[in-house]
């Protein structure tokens, strides 16, 4: 494939042919593949791989804002005085481990 310009994948804009990345995928990923390009919804392999790695970095991206969010969130909790004791964190944790293992052994 021939492009102008591209970046590599550490970042680098560079110039001339794409190189070229081959993977290798179980056969279940493969028949999905093929199903996906015979049914008509991409024209090729490399299309739907590369929806697939687009979708993955926008769940990517939206986890990070969510982080940043909660993050500032407690940030600016601190920075209002509202932090929790250290009693009180051990509380909280000992509760949620607690329902952690009750849903285990349920489960």
């Amino acid at each position: 494939m021939r492009v102008d310009r591209f970046k590599s994948l550490t970042g680098r804009v560079m110039r001339g042919t794409v190189p070229m990345l081959n993977i290798i995928v179980k056969p279940a990923l493969e028949k999905f593949i093929r199903r996906k390009v015979e049914s008509g919804d991409f024209r090729s392999a490399e299309e739907v791989v590369s929806e697939g790695l687009r979708l993955l970095q926008e769940q990517d991206e939206q986890l990070a804002a969510q982080f940043r969010s909660q993050i500032n969130v407690g940030w600016n909790q601190a920075k209002s005085g509202q932090l929790s004791g250290p009693d009180e964190v051990r509380k909280r944790l000992a509760a949620r481990k607690a329902a952690w293992k009750t849903g285990r052994k349920q489960a």
